[in-house]
């Protein structure tokens, strides 16, 4: 039997989705990598689905969308966010970006652009350890690395709220995907079983992630049940075509991209 072979993040946000997928090592085999990384591997066909962020959806190349599940959040979301050091954000002159994750690039530009009517240099940040070092004013940090930083004396605008406050809706980060090509019998209620096992066991996977993470469980349980939403329903999806919009006119998304879904 071909084993499915899946992508995935290793943050702890992703977690909800991939636990139930951990326990199937006889039909699945998972592959752990930055989210920029993904795409590509699917591209090379090195997977079958991976945990797309959602900005490559919109980059476009033949793919599909599997119904059911994201990561996403409908407000404050902890683990996207922009540390300033400048006075104020209006003081921004260079954002050092997160290169690990393109969509939360591109929201750091709508939101800017958008909010606060600001265009700043962009550049990479290559070593999240030396921020303080940077000369940049602002930096984008993800994942679990934004959900350990201090923030100190820095101002942080969680990106999460920001787009709240910009469109009124949630925002997707990440959804499944995979090729029109692709021949996937069953997968829906594979990932849909696995994201529900996963929700079930949301305890467990807290206490496994505050060991990891060195953060209190409490803190982990709380950003897994308020912060992160891993359903893709009527509003995710207006969010996202609402990001497509924006992302659209900052010419980060190819044009003509459709929402689609995978049929078996």
């Amino acid at each position: 039997m071909v084993k499915l072979k899946i992508g995935v993040v290793p943050y702890v946000n992703a977690k909800p989705l991939i636990y139930g997928l951990e326990k199937q090592s006889d039909k699945i085999d998972l592959f752990y990598d930055v989210p920029s990384a993904l795409p590509e591997r699917l591209e090379k066909d090195e997977l079958d689905v991976v945990l797309m962020p959602s900005v490559n959806y919109f980059r476009g190349n033949d793919y599909k969308i599997i119904p059911g599940s994201s990561i996403s959040s409908s407000g404050p979301v902890e683990s996207v966010k922009l540390f300033i050091k400048a006075p104020t954000v209006e003081k921004i002159k260079v954002v050092a970006l997160d290169k690990d994750s393109l969509t939360s690039c591109v929201l750091t530009k709508i939101i800017l652009w958008k909010r606060y009517s600001m265009k700043p240099e962009f550049i990479t940040l290559e070593d999240k350890r030396k921020i303080y070092n940077e000369y940049a004013d602002a930096f984008l940090i993800i994942g679990d690395d934004a959900l350990k930083l201090q923030e100190g004396d820095f101002t942080v605008l969680d990106l999460g709220q920001e787009w709240k406050e910009l469109a009124g809706l949630p925002f997707v980060y990440a959804l499944w995907v995979t090729r029109s090509k692709s021949k996937l019998h069953g997968i829906e209620k594979l990932l849909t079983d696995a994201k529900e096992r996963g929700l079930k066991s949301l305890n467990k996977i807290a206490c496994l992630e505050a060991e990891r993470l060195k953060l209190r469980k409490d803190r982990c349980l709380k950003y897994l049940k308020e912060s992160i939403r891993y359903d893709l329903g009527e509003q995710e999806i207006k969010g996202l075509k609402s990001f497509y919009k924006y992302a659209m006119e900052m010419g980060e998304v190819s044009e003509g991209i459709k929402i689609e879904f995978y049929n078996e």
